[in-house]
């Protein structure tokens, strides 16, 4: 069926207007209940939040519908997307919902849905949902009678999660480790310096006094760069950037180069393949990795699955070919281990520091052979999602680059799942070949479709 709802990351727009106006809200919580009250009565669901001023209220108004169903709403408060996800399956909650729209302004806001399992729903479920939501702006979804719902607090949330992460960690110790760490004045704020302290290191902090207003302002992944020189500044191991909701990391390795996520997947893949760790020598990763890593990781005898844009189709790719490593350029990588699924921006820096201490090689050595080829990445702003086969130009366009990148290099046109944007991107081994392709796709995609 057609989605009216969900994007490829839950439900996002700006906050208290469109899909996220009082109203709507409310009916995703009415459907959210009504769909889990056919699996069960009396479910638990945990609910987080990032730090935008708007989180409360969301909490309210969803949390409405979930408690006239009778469940049990338990609030985390401010926590980040992978603390939610930990505590949901380690601790046996029935659904867990995310209020943040990750990287995005201020003003924007959003939910995000997680089974039992910490993983985010299944198309099947997402789809019945939408069904429910469709019945409750109708008025045709059922009413219960008065509310039976529980709603409490749980103030010590974030402080177990942080338990969680020792566990995984029982070996490292980042005493005399200097890091500089950018919050982006997000859900990480707290959580992220306070596991890196218990964990021995020297901390240089920035992003992390946020106010409600200023998530993602000036800091977090868009702005690695600055990063730069505040590592060389402190002579620090390694600088690391979280997102709003903390579930990607970018990184900065000694000498102030930024490093992306094909940098952290090949560190990672070959580190694992020696080690015998690496089941079927292989990772899954998206359209948008550059072709630099994929020729990495064929040069280890690792082989690079590849799947469209979104940490959902990473996660399922890795389920079905069995992979237990995948990721994005965007610095989400996903981890398997046994029943545990792990997108976490902090995990993946200390899984990447882990291979630091235990070679004793900065990350400047590591990333050596990962050659990246020149890529450029154009949003083009659209008033419509018209399918690209479907514009005569833009195909046109796009075989006059691919007749002249040939092999050593590649096209991507897609739409955000998340934004009114075509993303109009072309790799290969001359900058000025690819920067022209990528002009003369996005005059004609303003043309038919901006």
């Amino acid at each position: 069926m057609s989605r009216q709802y969900f994007g490829t990351d839950g439900i996002r727009d700006v906050a208290g207007q469109g899909l996220l106006s009082p109203d709507l809200v409310t009916s995703y919580g009415r459907a959210i209940g009504a769909w889990l009250s056919e699996q069960k009565s009396g479910a638990r669901v945990l609910v987080g939040r990032d730090t935008r001023a708007s989180g409360p209220a969301l909490i309210e108004q969803f949390g409405a519908g979930v408690l006239a169903a009778g469940h049990h709403l338990v609030d985390g408060g401010v926590l980040s997307t992978p603390a939610v996800q930990t505590l949901c399956r380690e601790e046996k909650f029935d659904l867990a919902i995310v209020i943040s729209a990750s990287h995005n302004p201020a003003a924007d806001n959003g939910l995000k849905f997680f089974g039992a399992d910490g993983r985010k729903l299944a198309d099947a479920s997402e789809e019945a949902i939408e069904h429910g939501i469709a019945q409750a702006v109708e008025g045709t979804l059922p009413v219960p009678g008065i509310p039976s719902g529980v709603l409490s607090s749980d103030l010590d949330a974030g402080a177990r999660y942080l338990e969680f992460i020792d566990r995984c960690f029982p070996e490292l110790s980042l005493d005399g480790v200097t890091l500089v760490v950018d919050c982006a004045h997000g859900a990480g704020s707290a959580l992220a310096p306070a596991a890196l302290t218990r964990l021995g290191a020297t901390l240089h902090v920035r992003g992390n006094t946020p106010d409600g207003l200023n998530i993602n302002d000036g800091a977090g992944v868009f702005y690695v760069a600055e990063l730069g020189a505040l590592v060389k500044e402190h002579g620090a191991s390694l600088g690391m950037a979280l997102d709003g909701d903390a579930d990607r990391v970018l990184l900065v390795d000694e000498t102030g180069d930024v490093r992306d996520g094909d940098h952290m997947l090949g560190v990672l893949a070959t580190d694992l393949k020696e080690r015998g760790a690496l089941p079927g020598d292989r990772l899954v990763t998206t359209v948008m990795a550059n072709l630099g890593l994929k020729v990495h990781l064929a040069n280890h005898g690792i082989a690079c699955e590849m799947v469209p844009v979104g940490d959902r189709y990473v996660a399922s790719g890795m389920a079905d070919c069995g992979a237990t490593l995948g990721g994005e350029q965007s610095g989400h990588v996903i981890f398997q281990d046994g029943p545990r699924w792990f997108g976490d921006g902090l995990y993946t820096a200390l899984r990447i520091l882990e291979v630091m201490q235990r070679t004793r090689r900065p990350l400047s050595e590591l990333v050596f052979g990962i050659e990246k080829f020149p890529q450029l990445l154009v949003n083009v702003p659209v008033r419509t999602r018209t399918p690209v086969d479907e514009v005569p130009a833009l195909v046109a366009a796009r075989q006059v680059a691919e007749a002249d990148l040939g092999d050593e290099g590649r096209v991507v046109l897609r739409y955000s799942g998340t934004e009114p944007l075509l993303r109009v991107m072309v790799e290969g081994r001359d900058l000025d070949r690819v920067r022209g392709h990528v002009d003369a796709m996005v005059e004609v995609a303003k043309r038919e479709l901006g």
